[in-house]
């Protein structure tokens, strides 16, 4: 049986009372006031974590991205922006479906609606998306460090090592944060770096296009790469599975909507202004990530380092809200011995996942092509189907939806649909 959380209405102040009034176990009680005493988070901070979750890693392939669909690719990503955001907005609402309770996880959401087996499969996918997420963060944090060490006495060891440098400091992160709100700070500094990063790929983009006596070809649609290129882009907006874990750090709940709509259209926009430049410039001969296509010089070195600091602070983040839910599901609390056991368990724990995922890294070290298998994977499940198919599982006899809603949901799921079944196979026939 899933875990709920009881409360007044949503946004309200939660007390110590209103999560021990009707537990059922002294395991439960235990744990929702140690939830409830937790410091929650401003609407301001929430939006630093979307936008730290969300973007980093993507927002370096959507030119390649462009390159495999055309310029029809750019409404790619409005069409993703708009379905993330109604998606991460259900989600939310399917977690207080039933009046006086709230859900505590993605997981518990599908189990609500399909039952046990279909948490199951929820599940398996959350944790590919987990695994394919973090192996891209520490990936691209090696490729990076290794090019800012070419040149030096460290450029013989190699991207391989530096791969294996950046899973021991997301693990290091990793054994010392215990809740989302301890790491607000990563999220601000790792947002900030994102917009740097942004900023010197469009400069570098338009200046170079002053020396360009030929400009690279570009076209406006290729129909037969159009579901990888979606792919990449639905993956770029991924992040559902840590939205129940932040809406439920917020001070006031109430605002999620407003938030991840403002977070997701600030998102799209740096999303855009990257993507456009970055092809229009360099056109089908872009490379992915696309600070491969950008000049030499101070500026792609700080770039460099801006974006291996962000994704090496943004893997944490993403991490600790996933391995928190997993530590609930295994009774990883104080009311099985003392906190020093507890604390002690929840490190070996991390550091297990961290060597799954450290593993993962080091075997396939193809980034783009990693991103396109995971985004026709699971990221096109977990962010477009399944949220829509609780929704409407949950809802339908509570309310009358209209045939326009119902369209739109249709849509959301032919897209996950045709990611997940086209995009898979065209991806793993070029891995």
């Amino acid at each position: 049986m899933s875990s709920q959380q009881p409360l007044l209405t949503r946004g309200e102040p939660r007390g110590n009372s209103e999560y021990l009034a009707t537990s059922s176990s002294s395991a439960n009680e235990v744990t929702e006031v140690a939830s409830a005493a937790q410091p929650k988070g401003s609407a301001t901070e929430t939006f630093f974590h979307i936008v730290c979750i969300t973007a980093g890693t993507g927002i370096l392939q959507l030119p390649y991205a462009l390159k495999q669909g055309g310029w029809i690719g750019a409404l790619y990503i409005i069409l993703a922006a708009m379905i993330s955001a109604y998606t991460g907005n259900i989600l939310i609402k399917c977690l207080y479906h039933k009046q006086g309770t709230r859900l505590r996880s993605y997981s518990e959401v599908v189990e609500a609606a399909f039952g046990q087996y279909g948490r199951a499969i929820a599940r398996g996918l959350k944790d590919f998306n987990l695994l394919g997420v973090a192996g891209i963060f520490i990936v691209l944090a090696g490729i990076n460090i290794n090019a800012l060490v070419s040149g030096t006495a460290a450029d013989s060891l190699g991207p391989q090592f530096w791969i294996a440098v950046s899973s021991v400091l997301v693990w290091l992160v990793i054994v010392l944060a215990r809740e989302i709100h301890d790491v607000f700070i990563l999220s601000v500094f790792g947002t900030l770096t994102t917009v740097a990063t942004v900023l010197i790929i469009v400069w570098l983009g338009i200046s170079d296009l002053e020396y360009m006596r030929v400009r690279p070809p570009t076209k406006l649609v290729d129909i037969g790469m159009a579901p990888m290129s979606l792919a990449s882009i639905c993956f770029s907006f991924g992040g559902n599975l840590n939205w129940p874990d932040l809406e439920a750090s917020m001070q006031s709940p109430k605002r999620w909507n407003r938030t991840l709509g403002l977070a997701t259209a600030f998102i799209a926009f740096i999303y855009l202004c990257v993507a456009l430049v970055g092809y229009g410039v360099y056109g089908d001969l872009v490379k992915s990530p696309v600070l491969l296509s950008l000049p030499p010089g101070i500026a792609i070195v700080v770039a460099n380092a801006m974006i291996t600091a962000h994704v090496l602070l943004a893997c944490p983040i993403i991490l600790t809200a996933v391995f928190i839910e997993a530590e609930n599901d295994l009774n990883i609390t104080s009311v099985a011995g003392s906190s020093t056991r507890e604390r002690l368990y929840s490190i070996l724990f991390r550091t297990a996942m961290m060597l799954v995922i450290a593993m993962t890294a080091l075997f396939v070290s193809d980034f783009s092509k990693i991103v396109t298998i995971l985004g026709a994977v699971a990221a096109s499940m977990v962010v477009f189907v399944i949220p829509v198919a609780c929704y409407v599982r949950l809802f339908q006899g509570q309310r009358e939806f209209s045939a326009l809603e119902y369209a739109w949901c249709t849509l959301i799921v032919g897209v996950g649909l045709m990611c997940l079944f086209i995009g898979t196979s065209q991806a793993l026939a070029k891995l």
